[in-house]
């Protein structure tokens, strides 16, 4: 019982690092684009490097955690990423940060499949929506703390110094992982003893079925809307909202602030009175969000659009409980890390489109309008797969009682 949590916790903390790590780079986007001398459309292709490389690691990363284990793969991720967020600010030109950011977003792909691991190891079924739920309330938190913490030090230190500090803390937390990671992590829980010696699946039978299939396309889509809100929003509060760079640090944060209570609260109903409509609490999330969204880019002014974008951010967010705890039920017991990775990397196809789209559509019209009805787009057609997959997939898993 006192490991798993311990698990969840230090895996928590390491995505709370990752988060401020990515946040970091919008956030110092107006003085990198000035002193690099870029426009939207090419800090786009910034944006999505990262992605590149964070996808293409989606697959072997789970492979390794799946074949060696989580600790020290996990180790050695966040020590990587945490080199390069450091050079981050030694960057001189378009070709540097395109170069680093994509060595960067190698180093994070590494950790997802192995901490995805992890939660089906120390966590049975019934628990896996909240566990997730508090796991990934991370990437609400980051950005959270990040946007505010970041934006300062830009304005006192400079961009360059802040990813300097970035770095340096992640290097404390992978000293953190190092003392108190359990050696072994199959030790502190077992949900599924019956599939204890169940055999490695082979990733292309994974997705014969239409249900893993779903997923995948589900997370494409969603992932459209992410990735935009997360990447963007910092750039249309100051050119269409017309923020300092202050005021946007302050008032950016509160939609992942929303975030966090929107993933508590999805978190606790998909491993309660909604667990077995799980993808329908993830469809009802996707089509809330989109509706936020199209008020935000209407609101006739500042305050009412950070009330649309807090409002989007809430179900946005309230996503990633329920929908990892249905990909993790869909993985073959002993091929999870495989399996939630290559999902992931098929989310990161959709990342990765629409970053490099939200910047072209910015740059031709001058304003965020048409990108975020893009991101509203993939958001619908999100809804419609979810949809259909809980349609194939009824009564996933029984409900936990707490």
């Amino acid at each position: 019982m006192k490991a798993k949590w311990l698990v969840l916790f230090l895996i928590w903390l390491m995505m709370l690092v990752a988060y401020f790590d990515r946040i970091n780079l919008p956030q110092a986007s107006g003085s990198i684009m000035h002193d690099l001398h870029l426009d939207k459309a090419q800090w786009g292709f910034v944006l999505a490097t990262f992605t590149i490389g964070y996808g293409l690691m989606q697959a072997p990363g789970g492979f390794l955690a799946d074949k060696f284990g989580s600790r020290r793969l996990l180790i050695v991720a966040i020590l990587g990423w945490s080199v390069f967020t450091a050079l981050t600010g030694i960057a001189g030109s378009l070709i540097s940060a395109l170069a680093i950011r994509f060595v960067f977003g190698i180093g994070e792909g590494l950790e997802n499949g192995a901490q995805f691991r992890l939660v089906g190891e120390y966590f049975n079924a019934k628990e896996r929506a909240f566990a997730n739920a508090i796991f990934l309330s991370a990437l609400a938190l980051g950005p959270a703390i990040g946007t505010p913490l970041a934006t300062w030090q830009v304005v006192q230190f400079g961009w360059r110094n802040m990813f300097f500090v970035f770095g340096a803390l992640g290097f404390l937390v992978a000293i953190v992982l190092a003392l108190w990671l359990p050696k072994d992590h199959r030790s502190g829980h077992a949900p599924d003893p019956a599939h204890a010696e169940e055999a490695a699946v082979p990733l292309a039978s994974m997705f014969k079925g239409t249900s893993a299939k779903l997923c995948a396309l589900g997370y494409l889509l969603f992932n459209v809307a992410f990735w935009g809100f997360l990447s963007w929003i910092p750039n249309y509060l100051r050119d269409d909202r017309h923020l300092s760079l202050a005021k946007s640090g302050v008032l950016g944060s509160l939609p992942y602030l929303a975030g966090v209570i929107g993933m508590a609260l999805a978190g606790y109903l998909g491993s309660t009175s909604m667990s077995r409509h799980r993808p329908l609490l993830v469809a009802v999330c996707c089509a809330c969000a989109a509706l936020g969204l199209l008020f935000a880019t209407s609101a006739p002014n500042v305050h009412l659009a950070v009330g649309g974008l807090c409002f989007a951010g809430f179900f946005l967010y309230g996503v990633f409980g329920p929908f990892w705890a249905v990909a993790i039920g869909l993985a073959p017991t002993q091929s999870r890390g495989v399996f939630t990775g290559s999902v992931n990397f098929c989310g990161q196809i959709g990342a990765f489109s629409s970053q490099i789209i939200i910047g072209l559509l910015a740059n031709r019209w001058h304003s965020f309008t048409q990108a975020i009805l893009f991101m509203v787009a993939a958001l619908v057609c999100g809804v419609i797969v979810m949809g259909l997959l809980q349609t194939k997939q009824p009564n996933i898993e029984p409900v936990l009682t707490v």
